[in-house]
């Protein structure tokens, strides 16, 4: 049997099969994958040729040309010989026709005699052709768009690195803008010219146009008078855009554009804008915010494919125009506020109105974190305000720090507060010990009393055992696991509904805000025990020393002990460290096995250096720690209570009203708890030998049941009336004053505080003095003075002159 031969394919379709095959196999590369190498062409010099007519023209132009004018321009065609080439070769029929143009473009001649026009013939045509043919070439260049060259990579060849561009083609805005600016200008060429035909004075405008006009000089009462034109204006206009606006948010909403314009610096013809109107405006948008800003967050989603009703997609606008007016607004706040945020190295001096608008700005600021503190952008201002808590101008740090505070007192959810102390964390890592101590003073706002870390401990190890409990059930069936799956998500929709967040779910939030809290203080007391720093932490631990965890008590005592024992440490901050060890030991309870002794005798030997004068601050941390220890009264010894009795007793004699009364309140607290206390006021009975010393550092060994509290007597004639009638039911044992009775020593002291001008109980006024009836007559006591005078008044002539001084 023959063998058959191979089937002819054609060369296409042998390509294809190819071509196929290597796309399978990856190994094609296409048309568009391939890049296009730019191949750079080398400029083509052009000579330019020289026609035999020129010939006697350049004879004669080198005629009135030097020898060194010649020997620059044959150099300069050498190097660029292009600059002969634009010119265009006009044959004859060309040049007469475009002379027929300029000649029914140019006005008629006046007629003139045969033997000027026989000359005009003879010589002037060549210059008058020569002369046409220059003009039309510099209108053609001068007309000509100049192009725009864009600088594109060097490339490196035999004869060295070579620099490459290209022509840009202009954008339809340049063009636009090119083509407002020509339509300009003719505009303003037509209405000059049009100007100077009507008036016909062209030397006379020319003459003004040379000689600028003399401005009148502008008084500073017609300056202050503009000023308050203007500011009356745009009082006016905000207010009605402002009102307007709150009236139909929907329709008026374009009405922030105005607002928000005056609160840039430069208006759009490059005036500058009045510092008044600009904090108008800024105040003004604040408000509009404040009431038309809703209380949830609005999410961004995208409704482009799908129908959506008229109601619906006009909401949705509204909120999408809301928000990018809200965040331009925002902008403009924190580009005004930055001014007092100074970087390392940065002296400027700002005067006194760029930094008042900036401190309003921050304030705006401020105001619409408490308002609003669920919307959208919420966290990027408290991102934007937490920076100024390190700030050089007070004023500054009290507007964020009393703003945080109010945000920590009246946030129910907790996403805010965690957003803030995570910041605040970020700012004292970067700052250190360079921190401002206020920065840390809004912590102590925060609502963490009811969160405990211990019970959070004991939910996660009971979650465990129920994960563990259910594996061992036996394994529900089909329909009951269906069932518990639509529970649980008709559960999860409504708890998407809700405005509030659960309950279990804000507890989780504050104890990450605890965490987070504690973390601070902690890295304090160890990175920075001698700085300001130091008081703020300890400040914030005896405030929240019963939400730490009980295994932490240990190190954190022995922590604070090291500080009291350094001796570099402040006097005020190693109180502060005795009063935390106090509530830290009356909140513990019997879980620690501390003895307080070192504490105790730190207190007691410090609490004499509290007086009325520049210590007088002091004073409210001793009565505390005093007080945190009168919670523990029954595991202190009774030589300790007396020895804390009488100092207190000596203390009071020299501190201010409120702070005498928080101190007497604490002695009829301790007579209360403690029989042995008793002894200090009665004077008859002596218990004990020995002698009282007030000048020992230890409350044990002072013999303080030798004494005592003559210091009361003299407080029965204090100034202060409650503090009379208390150190009167102290001696005589008699019933508490009825004020103080539900007070504590610690809202005694805050209560009774006059600093601020307030005195408590009022001072009353002066009792008004009754008149007699009878009117007293003038009457002489001695007889021979009497006669003197009357014979003075007899024989001497007494005359006043006036003189009047001007």
């Amino acid at each position: 049997m023959a063998k058959k031969g191979k089937i002819k394919i054609s060369k296409t379709k042998r390509n294809n099969q190819i071509t196929n095959k290597m796309k399978k196999q990856g190994k094609l590369k296409l048309q568009r994958h391939r890049q296009k190498v730019q191949k750079q062409k080398a400029p083509v010099q052009t000579q330019p040729e020289y026609s035999s007519d020129s010939e006697s023209s350049s004879n004669e132009w080198a005629d009135m040309l030097d020898e060194d004018e010649q020997q620059y321009i044959v150099q300069r065609l050498a190097k660029q010989p292009q600059l002969l080439s634009n010119i265009p070769d006009e044959p004859e029929t060309k040049r007469g026709s475009k002379r027929k143009r300029n000649k029914e473009k140019m006005p008629k001649p006046i007629k003139q005699s045969d033997t000027n026009i026989s000359d005009s013939d003879s010589g002037a045509e060549s210059d008058t052709d020569d002369s046409d043919v220059e003009e039309k070439y510099e209108k053609e260049q001068s007309e000509r768009p100049a192009k725009k060259m864009r600088p594109l990579l060097p490339i490196k060849t035999k004869h060295g690195v070579m620099e490459r561009e290209e022509e840009c083609e202009e954008s339809e805005s340049e063009q636009e803008d090119d083509n407002d600016l020509n339509q300009r200008a003719d505009t303003n060429e037509q209405s000059k010219t049009d100007s100077g035909s009507d008036s016909g004075m062209e030397v006379a405008d020319e003459v003004n146009v040379s000689q600028p006009d003399e401005v009148d000089e502008v008084t500073t009462v017609e300056l202050l008078a503009a000023r308050r034109d203007k500011l009356r204006h745009e009082k006016l206009r905000i207010g009605a855009l402002c009102s307007s606006l709150l009236e139909s948010p929907e329709k008026k909403l374009k009405n922030l554009f105005p607002i928000l314009y005056l609160m840039e610096e430069r208006l759009k013809d490059g005036a500058l804008n009045l510092l008044s109107v600009r904090k108008l405006a800024t105040i003004s948008a604040a408000e509009v915010f404040r009431d038309i800003l809703p209380d949830y967050k609005i999410r961004h989603q995208d409704y482009s494919d799908i129908k959506l009703k008229k109601d619906t997609l006009s909401l949705y606008k509204y909120e999408k125009e809301l928000l990018e007016f809200y965040k331009r607004y925002l902008q403009r706040l924190e580009k005004a506020a930055n001014v007092l945020r100074q970087k390392k190295g940065d002296n400027r001096k700002f005067d006194e109105p760029t930094v008042s608008l900036a401190l309003l700005s921050l304030r705006c600021m401020a105001t619409l974190l408490v308002a609003r503190p669920n919307f959208n952008y919420a966290t990027n201002i408290a991102q934007s305000v937490v920076p100024f808590l390190d700030s050089r101008e007070p004023r500054a740090r009290a507007i964020v720090s009393e703003s945080f505070a109010s945000v920590f007192t009246e946030d129910k959810k907790g996403e805010i507060t965690l957003a803030i102390v995570r910041l605040i964390n970020q700012l004292v890592k970067r700052r250190g010990e360079r921190l401002q101590p206020a920065a840390l003073d809004c912590l102590l706002s925060l609502n963490i009393k009811h969160v405990e870390l211990d019970q959070e401990a004991e939910l996660q190890q009971k979650k465990r055992q129920e994960e563990k409990h259910k594996k061992r059930i036996v394994n529900l069936s089909k329909m009951e696991k269906k069932r518990a799956k639509k529970l649980k998500e008709v559960e999860r929709e409504l708890l998407e509904t809700e405005a509030m967040e659960s309950e279990a779910a804000r507890k989780k939030l504050l104890t990450e805000v605890t965490k987070t809290v504690f973390h601070i203080y902690f890295r304090l007391l160890k990175t920075a025990p001698r700085s300001g720093l130091l008081a703020a932490a300890l400040l914030g631990i005896a405030k929240f020393t019963h939400v730490i965890n009980l295994e932490y008590y240990s190190d954190l005592v022995a922590i604070l002990a090291r500080l009291v024992a350094d001796e570099l440490v402040a006097r005020r901050e190693r109180l502060l460290c005795v009063r935390a060890v106090l509530c830290v030991l009356a909140g513990a309870g019997d879980a620690l096995s501390v003895d307080p002794a070192r504490f105790h005798n730190h207190l007691y030997d410090n609490t004499l250096h509290a007086h009325a004068g520049a210590t007088q601050a002091d004073a409210a941390i001793i009565v505390e720690a005093i007080w945190q220890m009168c919670a523990r009264a029954r595991r202190v010894s009774p030589a300790v209570l007396r020895a804390f009795c009488k100092r207190l007793a000596a203390a009071a004699a020299q501190l201010q009203h409120h702070a005498a009364l928080a101190a007497l309140a604490l002695l009829h607290q301790l007579a209360q708890q403690s029989k042995a206390v008793t002894s200090l006021f009665e004077t008859d009975e002596t218990v004990g030998s020995g002698r009282y010393d007030p000048l020992s550092p230890s409350p044990e060994h002072c013999n303080a049941h030798c004494a005592a509290a003559h210091e009361l007597c003299a407080l029965r004639k204090h100034y202060h009336p409650t503090v009379r009638s208390a150190a009167a039911s102290l001696l005589t044992r008699g019933s508490w004053p009825a004020e103080l009775n539900k007070l504590t020593p610690m809202q005694i002291l805050s209560q009774y505080d006059g600093c601020k001008m307030a005195f408590k109980p009022s001072v009353p006024p002066p009792k008004p003095h009754a008149q007699s009836g009878k009117s007293k007559t003038h009457a002489w006591a001695n007889v021979d003075f009497k006669a003197h005078c009357n014979n003075i008044e007899e024989n001497v002539a007494i005359t006043f002159s006036e003189k009047i001084v001007r």
